[in-house]
């Protein structure tokens, strides 16, 4: 039986219908009887086992759903992806990360029907579900918590340092490493400060990037002007030699921006990739009263070897 893009979803979301969520009680079971292709029967990891203390609070959220269809269209197109989540404890206080009410509304399915209906629903919201559902197929996945603000300064380069060394162990055959912070990028010794989990290192980077890898990472515009803004994107072209700059930002709720650090030998490539990307309804379509969600930014060229 030949898959077709969105069947799944369809007839997840038609078996919810017809038995309601408590006769399908869990998305496994709509899948199993739906025959769907795109979803993995769960495999219980230590995630999934009763760890409690990930930022499972924030899976879900609309930035959550930009997320994984960009990942998702990357994988799709042949790149092995490793994605490094930099999880931490919950945060006490969720100021943002928690919309989700995009998921009443079903326009909100065009930009990808399979992301939206597996998030929609969840049988429980962690990061564990989404490495198990094949959402984001050809994927390599690092979840060890990053927890070194409790640790005396002095002992954080060290633990970081093992935690980063394990990490590019586990993602060796990626040929994109997705990072994940939940703010963005620092320098690395602002990264062994009180709050540096949740920054990546630029450092961490580098070190991925001179292994052989492309990288690309989650960062928050925050209120930096657009010179500040221009600079916090080229900031790897300081420590990297003709290393390449993409930019692409999602505006919902926060917005939210992915760096590509990209080889020049493939940026043409990935440049390529991107801009047809942008050609789907995630570059092209706006539901009512939002904007059109992803935009390419303009990142000037810079060489520097």
């Amino acid at each position: 039986m030949e898959f077709q893009p969105g069947e799944g979803a369809d007839r997840a979301e038609s078996a919810i219908h017809r038995r309601g969520v408590a006769g399908a009680k869990t998305i496994e079971s709509i899948i199993a009887h739906s025959s769907a292709m795109w979803y993995n029967p769960i495999k219980y990891n230590r995630t999934l086992r009763g760890v409690k203390h990930l930022k499972d609070q924030y899976v879900g959220d609309v930035g959550d759903y930009g997320k994984y269809g960009l990942l998702r269209y990357l994988s799709q197109k042949g790149i092995k992806i490793g994605v490094n989540w930099y999880l931490t404890r919950n945060d006490d206080i969720v100021v943002n990360g928690n919309i989700r009410g995009y998921l009443d509304n079903e326009d909100e399915s065009k930009y990808d029907r399979d992301v939206f209906f597996l998030l929609k629903y969840l049988p429980e919201r962690s990061i564990g579900q989404i490495e198990s559902s094949n959402i984001i197929p050809n994927t390599l996945f690092y979840s060890e918590l990053l927890t070194i603000d409790d640790l005396p300064k002095a002992k954080r380069w060290g633990m970081r340092k093992a935690w980063h060394n394990q990490a590019m162990r586990v993602l060796a055959d990626a040929e994109l490493i997705f990072a994940d912070p939940d703010v963005g990028s620092t320098d690395d010794e602002t990264a062994l400060e009180k709050g540096g989990e949740k920054y990546v290192a630029l450092g961490e980077l580098q070190q991925y990037y001179e292994s052989g890898k492309d990288v690309v990472y989650y960062c928050q515009r925050a209120r930096r002007t657009p010179e500040q803004w221009r600079e916090k994107m080229l900031e790897l072209t300081t420590m990297c030699p003709n290393i390449r700059i993409i930019a692409l930002t999602y505006r919902r709720g926060t917005q939210r921006s992915y760096i590509f650090g990209i080889h020049p030998e493939r940026f043409s490539f990935y440049d390529t990739l991107l801009d047809d990307f942008l050609k789907t309804s995630w570059g092209t379509y706006a539901v009512k009263n939002k904007n059109i969600p992803f935009f390419m930014e303009e990142v000037p060229e810079v060489f520097c070897g």
